[in-house]
């Protein structure tokens, strides 16, 4: 089996609402159930579907602090950037993590209650990691687009 159109649509729809039945998932693809049920088991069989999660608004569980820290490392050793990521990610504030490339070495996504559990994140539980070299932080004032799921556009 391929990554074909009817498996795109079959993303598309599960990615807008991943709770869909496989009955009603069949019927807005027109496949069998069956078949769409082959489909998915055979995406999520090969790590094409990851894994199924409930987006959460983090206003509405009081989480409305959002920060991208943009780690810079004092040394870039593979065993330095190995020991990092491990640590970043125990830290339950750290929704995201991302080695880039550039003048940063980390973009990280950091949620917290309030200004102050923020400072606590970074002063106790990043600011003391090894290696560390400067910290930045831009905090998110608005979110003007958050997007779920990846686009499935074919040539």
């Amino acid at each position: 089996m391929k990554l074909d159109e009817i498996n795109r649509r079959i993303l598309d729809l599960l990615q807008e609402d991943s709770s869909i039945t496989n009955a009603e998932l069949a019927r807005r693809i027109g496949l069998a159930p069956a078949s769409t049920l082959e489909r998915v088991r055979w995406m999520e069989q090969n790590g094409i579907i990851a894994k199924y999660v409930a987006v959460v608004d983090p206003e509405k569980v009081g989480m409305p602090i959002t920060a991208f820290v943009e780690i810079a490392m004092s040394s870039h050793s593979a065993a330095t950037i190995d020991a990092f990521s491990a640590s970043v990610a125990t830290i339950p504030e750290v929704l995201e993590c991302h080695h880039v490339a550039g003048e940063k070495d980390f973009v990280l996504k950091v949620v917290t209650p309030d200004i102050r559990s923020y400072e606590k994140v970074v002063l106790e539980k990043i600011a003391t990691m090894p290696n560390i070299g400067r910290i930045t932080t831009v905090f998110v004032l608005s979110t003007v687009k958050r997007a779920g799921g990846i686009p499935m556009v074919t040539e």
